[in-house]
This record gives structure tokens, sequence and C-alpha cells, in this order.
């Protein structure tokens, strides 16, 4: 093989190489691409944990974050989220993103021995009228009286 037949093979050669890096480049946005195309599933409900620790009494703030359920779920862009309480001396707040809600408890206030404090945040879409959640958020324990489990026994 001739001096110039190998100058032209090793030239080939590294131009086939620049080109093999290009591509890989070229398959790395690509790939990059699909993945911010591909459909997100949408959230099927949401987990709430306080993240305050107050106790439910008057004069207290409790704020809960939630995460949606399944992880990697994205709600329709244009969600609205409301929230509600059971208390009508309450009058709960959520961000926009649905995932923050705030409880004011007026100072003096007394929970309910009967009926536990409830927050229930609720979100909704136009573009998807069928993606709906209810998310209920109870801060504290039942009250004390309120059965809590249920244990079996066999008797025949």
């Amino acid at each position: 093989m001739e001096h110039e037949e190998k100058e032209i093979l090793i030239r080939l050669l590294r131009e086939a190489e620049d080109n093999s890096r290009e591509i890989a480049r070229v398959l790395h946005v690509v790939r990059k691409i699909e993945r911010e195309l591909r459909p997100q599933p949408l959230p099927s409900s949401t987990v709430f944990k306080e993240i305050t620790m107050n106790p439910t009494i008057g004069g207290n703030t409790q704020v809960f974050t939630g995460t949606f359920v399944p992880a990697g779920s994205v709600p329709p862009s244009d969600a609205v989220y409301a929230v509600t309480s059971n208390d009508p001396a309450i009058t709960p707040t959520v961000d926009a993103t649905g995932l923050i809600v705030t409880g004011v408890l007026p100072v003096g206030w007394v929970e309910s021995t009967s009926v536990p404090l409830a927050y229930t945040r609720t979100a909704s879409s136009a573009a998807n009228p069928t993606w709906t959640l209810s998310d209920i958020i109870t801060p504290s324990a039942p009250p004390v009286g309120f059965p809590t489990s249920t244990t079996f026994i066999q008797t025949s």
C-alpha cells in the first residue's frame, strides 16, 4: 500500500470517527426531546404530610405538603385547586401547585370532640374533564372514644 493510500485511509477513519461523535450527540438530543414529549401520567391521588407539626390547637397554623401519586405524575397545566374545611370557623388555603395546604386555627378555637377537623383538597381540569382529585387531610387523631381498629375472634 502506497503512502498516499494510507493517508487517504487515515483521513477517512478520522472523518468516520468525527461523524460517529456527531451522531451520538444528535441521538442524545433526540432522546431528550422524546422524554420531554412523552405524556406524563396524571396523578390519581395526593399524599399530604404535615410539615409544621403544630398541634390542632387554636392559635396554631398547620401547613401540609403533598406529593402526587403515582410518583412522577404531572397534573394538567390548567389544574384548578380548592380546599375546604369541615369546620366553618376555619378557612384553609391551597397554593397554585395544589401541594401546599395551610390551615390557620383561630385563637381560642377548640376542636370538636365528636368530629375531628378535616380539610378536603380538590383538583379539576377543564382540558381534562375526567381528571379530578379529592383528598382528605385529617390533622389530628380521632377523638377519644372513636374506634381506631377492630379485632375479630372466632366464636363458633
